[in-house]
């Protein structure tokens, strides 16, 4: 808000909001909001981000009406904005061969391959999985205090993350930044051999971009949560257990979440199709 105010090159008040404001703050975050990634200057939001940070402004202000420290206003103006976008996850077999990935020649990225394979083996966010404690794990079973709802979640703890967790480094995981492991787990898939190009579309005010990458160069923190996630629900495992540990409250957000219903049908169709004679 701070640098729209200064975009703006005017003081931004509670009397600021109105529809007005709603749509060239939306406007400047699309467009115009500049951005610092790897030392290179870019400008724009991605939709959900821009509809995410629409809804913290509303929620804030609802807090203020509520606490009586600024008058009532409507707040209907504030219309929430999002996409259904594409995003990658890494099937079992991609993770098998990440897990299997001799790193001797590399050892500086061991830690990031362990990390991010422990992600994937527990559904946690980054911010969880990068910092389990050594009392969160209590027979056989994490409790981990989720960073982002405090609620707490009880996930089993399979024999490979245990591999990882307990045997390889005895609960005291390695600390790296979002930034570092964002950067160097894309080496690390790149050199498993996953590398075939992947198309990738999202919005920027009214027009489509689209993007073609090797799968390596979109994985990141978040993939780790988002295959576990699919992985489950592919392989059978009731929504609303993975939901438990997901956080997804509707089972409408996790299907869009997970891309899978299409991909479940088509296995589906193959293996009735396997059964059938060919011509």
């Amino acid at each position: 808000m701070l640098c729209y105010q200064d975009h703006q090159r005017k003081a931004i008040t509670f009397d600021s909001f109105n529809i007005s404001f709603y749509e060239h703050f939306v406007k400047y975050l699309v467009f115009e909001v500049p951005l610092l990634r790897r030392n290179k200057l870019i400008k724009g939001l991605k939709i959900n981000t821009v509809g995410k940070t629409i809804k913290h402004l509303k929620s804030f202000l609802k807090d203020r009406i509520a606490r009586k420290a600024i008058p009532f206003m409507d707040l209907s103006f504030l219309k929430g904005i999002e996409e259904d976008v594409d995003a990658v996850y890494l099937s079992w077999s991609e993770l098998s061969s990440i897990y299997h990935l001799d790193l001797s020649s590399n050892p500086s990225l061991i830690k990031y391959r362990d990390l991010f394979i422990l992600g994937c083996l527990t559904g946690f966010r980054f911010s969880d999985y990068s910092n389990i404690q050594l009392n969160e794990l209590r027979d056989g079973m994490l409790h981990v205090i989720q960073k982002k709802t405090l609620s707490t979640v009880i996930v089993p703890l399979r024999d490979d993350a245990r591999r990882i967790l307990v045997e390889k480094y005895d609960m005291h995981i390695p600390k790296v930044s979002m930034t570092n492991f964002n950067y160097y787990i894309k080496d690390v898939v790149r050199l498993a051999g996953i590398k075939e190009p992947v198309k990738i579309s999202h919005k920027r005010g009214n027009q489509i971009i689209e993007e073609v990458r090797p799968k390596y160069a979109w994985i990141s923190s978040h993939t780790a949560r988002r295959s576990f996630c699919t992985n489950e629900y592919l392989a059978g495992t009731p929504s609303d257990l993975i939901m438990a540990i997901s956080g997804h409250k509707t089972e409408k957000a996790f299907r869009t979440y997970i891309k899978a219903d299409k991909m479940k049908k088509a296995s589906m169709i193959k293996k009735i199709w396997d059964n059938q004679p060919s011509l």
